[in-house]
């Protein structure tokens, strides 16, 4: 998913800095709905003017949540980094999104 995503945002011409960020989203979502999702995992990454969405949906209806891990926790960090990273991020339970502003390179 990663390297998907990373050609996409390329031709998209997604500033480096952005499709970095972008693709430590990607990879933190699907790996979150993989270990706690249920069915089919789908992901979509959508290109505006000014702003990257990544979408994660799964069939599991309990939201993604902020958790506190532990410092030996193995667990427990990726959507605080989502959180960190996105300018925004929601979880209504089977999609979770985040989104990341002025994301365009220069023409």
């Amino acid at each position: 998913m990663r390297r998907i995503a990373r050609a996409f945002l390329r031709r998209c011409r997604v500033s480096e800095p952005v499709a970095g960020l972008v693709v430590l989203a990607v990879s933190e979502l699907v790996t979150n709905a993989m270990v706690h999702g249920e069915g089919e995992v789908v992901l979509r990454i959508t290109v505006a003017v000014d702003v990257v969405r990544v979408s994660v949906t799964d069939h599991n209806p309990a939201p993604a949540v902020l958790k506190e891990a532990g410092p030996d926790g193995e667990s427990g960090r990726g959507i605080r980094l989502v959180d960190a990273i996105s300018d925004a991020w929601e979880s209504n339970g089977e999609e979770t999104w985040c989104e990341f502003r002025d994301a365009r390179a220069a023409a």
